[in-house]
């Protein structure tokens, strides 16, 4: 099979992120499929902290968007994260903080899990319970209002924990997300759809 000549570069803060591309990739090629368009590969490049620091930011948006066959640079941020120096109050603020960096380049956007990454992972909770053996509530049916004071992660330590197991972010949510269908998440969080969107415009695909 012939390489893709479109590539998507996403800015990301850590590890969790990066455990999921083959995730990702896979929802891409799917939908690639679907409308018999060329794949697109996808780079994550690890940020941590600097995804704070609007100058590095830049950077990386220009010399990606320089690259001829770069067709779109993502930037994706948690609205709060443990040890991180500067928190937003939602995923509005984190956006717009991550937009206004580079304002005028239509080969970017910018998204925001809200309240974190595991927000993502809640819609999956009947499976997370099974796999664990445990019996729990989920914390809300509308995963993306779970806030700061007991964010969607410190729920899944919780479980994991009543379990007898460490949650680890990037091997958990890979194992949550192996083999599942990301609509359905979508369909229960908005900016998760929106991110999966842009994703999905920058590829040549229709919008879910």
């Amino acid at each position: 099979m012939s390489r893709s000549s479109k590539e998507i570069v996403l800015l990301v803060e850590g590890r969790t992120e990066i455990a999921i591309k083959q995730i990702l990739k896979r929802f891409l090629d799917e939908r690639c499929e679907l409308e018999n368009i060329p794949k697109v590969r996808l780079t994550l490049k690890p940020m941590d902290s600097r995804l704070l620091k609007p100058q590095v930011v830049k950077d990386q948006i220009a010399m990606n968007i320089a690259r001829r066959d770069v067709v779109g640079v993502v930037a994706l941020i948690d609205v709060a994260c443990s040890g991180r120096p500067q928190q937003f109050n939602n995923a509005k603020e984190a956006i717009k903080f991550l937009s206004e960096i580079a304002p005028d380049e239509n080969r970017y956007r910018a998204h925001a899990a809200q309240y974190d990454f595991e927000a993502w992972l809640l819609p999956y909770w009947e499976s997370i319970l099974k796999r664990l053996n445990q019996k729990k509530q989920i914390p809300s049916n509308n995963p993306e209002t779970v806030n700061h004071n007991h964010p969607p992660s410190w729920h899944l330590q919780e479980l994991y924990k009543r379990a007898g197991y460490k949650y680890d972010k990037p091997r958990d949510a890979l194992a949550i997300l192996t083999g599942k269908d990301l609509l359905v998440s979508a369909n229960k969080c908005p900016q998760f759809k929106a991110f999966l969107n842009s994703l999905l415009h920058f590829a040549g695909c229709k919008p879910i």
